[in-house]
């Protein structure tokens, strides 16, 4: 009997770990829950999630050759990167959840700083940032949609500096980012306007 009341006790506890684990992730001002994307059926699948305690490893490694890199991965709590290949198996729900994603962000406050809508290349690119005060960012979002029927999206949480977004469209490779020069004054003007 006591075997099984310390086995219902551990299993208790570890349920209300997982609980109180996963409500404080959806809590972060920054964080956005997409859902669960589906892969196509002969598509790009591509799903990377890094937590606060992969990044502060990742920062720690970058530490001696980067340090400027290492400063930004061990001021973040979350990367989410997704990158879906999309054909008729999934189209539908995958550009529902970025449109969906997209419309949910503007409703809470989160400040439109990339629109791109290019008809002839079919760009459909979006840059949203969670703005805390006039010099730091809690979160940042890029979904896309292309052309070559591609999806993707990025999450990423934790205490960005305005200045610090160039270096996290190097490391991850975020093309949009790499072209934003965004500076203080300019997401705070983003955020008045």
């Amino acid at each position: 009997m006591k075997n099984i009341i310390n086995s219902s006790l551990a299993v208790a506890t570890l349920s209300l770990t997982f609980v109180l684990t996963s409500f404080a992730a959806e809590t972060e001002a920054g964080f956005v829950d997409i859902g669960q994307l589906l892969p196509s059926a002969n598509g790009q699948f591509v799903e990377v999630n890094l937590s606060q305690g992969m990044l502060k490893f990742a920062a720690k490694i970058a530490a001696h050759q980067e340090p400027d890199a290492a400063a930004l991965l061990s001021s973040l709590k979350r990367i989410r990167v997704n990158v879906i290949g999309m054909d008729d198996s999934n189209r539908a729900d995958t550009v529902g959840k970025i449109e969906a994603v997209r419309r949910k962000l503007e409703s809470q406050g989160w400040t439109q700083l990339v629109t791109v809508r290019d008809k002839n290349d079919g760009d459909n690119v979006d840059i949203h940032v969670k703005q805390r005060g006039d010099d730091a960012i809690d979160g940042l979002v890029v979904t896309i949609l292309d052309k070559k029927g591609e999806a993707v999206f990025v999450n990423i949480v934790g205490n960005i500096s305005a200045d610090q977004l160039g270096i996290i469209a190097d490391k991850f490779d975020i093309g949009q980012l790499k072209h934003l020069h965004v500076k203080k004054e300019s997401v705070a003007k983003a955020t008045d306007a």
